[in-house]
């Protein structure tokens, strides 16, 4: 339906039927759609989709560490003030009005969202699942999927994500890669050892241990080290993590480190291991593919989604004999390495900046595409009145 053809009963009433009624009808028509043309022309730029949108973001606590969810915030804010738009943080309670709201983890702020949506604060909510949503907490808690459904628009960070979400949600559901910059430095590596990265705080969920226990199966002569950048998030993992740094000559912990320093060690290494159970997205995957750095992950949805379901460096979750005999082949099989090598360049083209931004901009449009009917259907009522 065309906004103004809702206010043709009240326009034609009390007048006779035929080609009186025809004719206001048709001057009515000549009226509207040259004011339309004259008005669109003056606002075009507050109309088009994408320019000019108060976003809030809402974020989960990042219990003062910086981790991928912080990380993809900073880029997505950055995006959208390029793409003209105003970016601010929103409250825990989410109830600062706004055009859209975004919202990382779905669960964790499931009834600032449904406030949100409640007291109609956000004319438009877009919530970005992290890997906790989609493979745990809203698998776990059927009671929270209905946020789900008071989104306009879900994000994924990789294409298997979709596919852990009811079917009836996938044409809401985009997909956005998290992009990467590569380093414009070289770093020397060092001859003597072929060093592995592996980056992620230690928590249960990032299995943040395994490259180092998969080292210990090594045999003697291989020249691997496994360095590990994290924070320990309890008190336990520091204990294991310090544990391990004496009985395992083969693994070094730094502990956290500034994004400037992790970078460098990353390009240092001639591997990164990413071991967790379960992930949305992963921006070191992202960053060490674009730095031409090999990756060896678990073999689940977000690293199939990353790098393909038939990617050879792939190892069951958990399991560190296998791990060690991927890191092994990577070390002494020059074929092999440069299979890895190969592969990750040929997907390097998901993470580049520009897609990332682009992607962000369809979203806004999607989200605010009938902006201009309901615009101009609000000024036609005005004229009517």
């Amino acid at each position: 339906m065309q906004p103004e053809s809702r206010f043709l009963p009240s326009l034609l009433a009390g007048q006779d039927s035929g080609h009186a009624g025809q004719a206001v009808w048709c001057r009515y028509c000549r009226l509207i759609f040259s004011y339309d043309f004259l008005w669109i022309s003056a606002h075009y730029e507050t109309l088009t989709p994408g320019l000019n949108m108060n976003i809030r973001f809402l974020e989960a606590p990042a219990l003062n560490i910086r981790n991928g969810n912080v990380v993809t915030s900073e880029r997505w804010r950055s995006f959208f003030v390029s793409l003209g738009h105003r970016v601010e943080s929103s409250s825990a309670d989410g109830d600062e009005r706004c055009d859209l709201l975004v919202v990382f983890n779905a669960y964790t702020n499931r009834q600032a969202v449904r406030d949100a949506r409640k007291n109609a604060t956000a004319g438009r909510i877009a919530i970005c699942l992290t890997g906790t949503d989609l493979y745990r907490d809203l698998q776990n808690d059927p009671s929270a999927r209905d946020v789900l459904y008071l989104a306009d628009q879900l994000v994924v960070l990789q294409s298997k994500g979709i596919f852990a979400l009811p079917p009836d949600l996938r044409g809401r559901t985009m997909v956005i890669f998290q992009s990467a910059v590569a380093p414009k430095v070289e770093i020397a590596r060092e001859g003597g050892t072929f060093d592995v990265c592996a980056i992620a705080h230690l928590r249960a969920v990032k299995d943040p241990l395994l490259a180092a226990r998969a080292a210990r199966l090594l045999p003697l002569g291989s020249r691997i080290r496994i360095l590990h950048i994290g924070k320990a998030l309890s008190a336990e993992y520091a204990r294991a993590a310090a544990r391990e740094v004496e009985e395992n000559p083969r693994f070094h912990w730094f502990g956290e480190q500034s994004a400037e320093r992790t970078a460098v060690i990353l390009l240092g290494s001639r591997l990164l291991v990413m071991s967790s159970l379960l992930e949305g997205g992963a921006n070191v995957v992202s960053e060490a593919v674009v730095s031409g750095i090999p990756v060896l992950g678990t073999d689940i949805p977000c690293m199939q989604g990353l790098l393909g379901d038939d990617y050879p460096g792939l190892f069951p979750v958990g399991d560190s004999h296998r791990l060690a005999e991927l890191l092994y082949q990577a070390e002494v099989d020059s074929r092999y390495y440069g299979e890895l090598v190969t592969r990750c360049r040929q997907e390097s083209y998901k993470f580049e900046p520009a897609k990332e931004r682009e992607s962000l901009r369809i979203l806004i449009e999607k989200l605010f595409s009938d902006a201009p009917s309901i615009a101009l259907a609000g000024m036609a009522g005005e004229m009517h009145r």
